[in-house]
């Protein structure tokens, strides 16, 4: 199985350091999934959830993100962030970052991202996938 580095970085710490086989992050456009040997790349993200593969399912990694960007490399993947949650990560963590990103955004921008965390969240509390498939609006399904 190929692997490639994966680094994620916020402003406070390094998140994630590790090899991986697969791993997906939140794009402006739309999901990026990104395989060992992918072409050159930067993107910037939107808010929502990365997922880092390492190659088992147990070892799989989730990780909330409010943005920033992404570089791919053919054998690296750097993730620069401002914010991020381990999905992992204790209440009195949790609560820390909140009170760092309330100082960092606006109230508005504040309650849009605290209303996607705490929806992403009770999704994985209630056995949903964080990265299933979202039904595109307006097709009446």
């Amino acid at each position: 199985m190929k692997l490639f580095q994966v680094d994620i970085v916020s402003l406070e710490r390094l998140v994630f350091s590790g090899q991986a086989s697969f791993v997906v992050v939140p794009g402006e456009q739309g999901d990026l999934g990104i395989l060992p040997g992918h072409a050159p790349l930067m993107a910037e993200l939107r808010p929502g959830w990365v997922r880092v593969d390492q190659g088992d399912p147990v070892a799989e990694e989730h990780f909330y993100v409010s943005g920033g960007a992404v570089e791919v490399q053919p054998k690296r993947v750097t993730i620069l962030l401002d914010f991020v949650l381990a999905a992992r990560e204790d209440q009195e963590k949790q609560q820390g970052r909140e009170n760092l990103l309330r100082a960092r955004v606006s109230a508005l921008e504040y309650a849009q991202m605290e209303a996607a965390l705490y929806k992403a969240l009770n999704g994985l509390q209630s056995g949903q996938h964080p990265l299933r498939s979202r039904r595109i609006r307006g097709s009446g399904r």
